[in-house]
């Protein structure tokens, strides 16, 4: 019994600390935006935009100093826990299955669609489940 009970409670530590893989990305198109790539517990966070500035020198100036982000990823239920390669705690992000589509939202987010909000629009929508547009 004992033996059993050790088991379980190892298989309930290893599916709490679940890794996840994929590309998520906004469900829309976005002129701004983030992208998210886990693989092999990291991640790497990407910021885009279409907006270009230039210097008084005719440089381009790079929007996202310090992007894009790696470190690593790890699932305890659905939350998503990241910590840069730096060793510095990111906010979490929470995972949401819907429709058979995976989205990743920030806790304001998840805190308005549990509170039984919408999806907010341009939500990021793991990329191999988006619908064509």
């Amino acid at each position: 019994m004992m033996q059993r009970t050790a088991i379980l409670l190892v298989a309930i530590l290893c599916a709490a600390c679940a890794e996840f893989s994929g590309v998520f990305e906004p469900d829309c198109m976005a002129m701004e935006g983030d992208r998210f790539v886990f693989a092999g517990g990291t991640f790497e966070w990407h910021k885009f935009t279409d907006e270009r500035r230039i210097d008084a020198d005719g440089n381009l100036i790079d929007p996202f100093p310090g992007y894009p982000l790696t470190g690593t990823v790890v699932l305890r239920g659905s939350t998503v826990e990241l910590t840069t390669a730096a060793g510095d705690r990111l906010d979490d992000y929470f995972l949401l299955e819907r429709g058979g589509s995976r989205y990743l939202l920030t806790r304001e987010q998840h805190a308005a669609v549990t509170a039984g909000g919408d999806l907010p629009a341009c939500v990021l929508r793991r990329s191999d489940e988006k619908s064509p547009n």
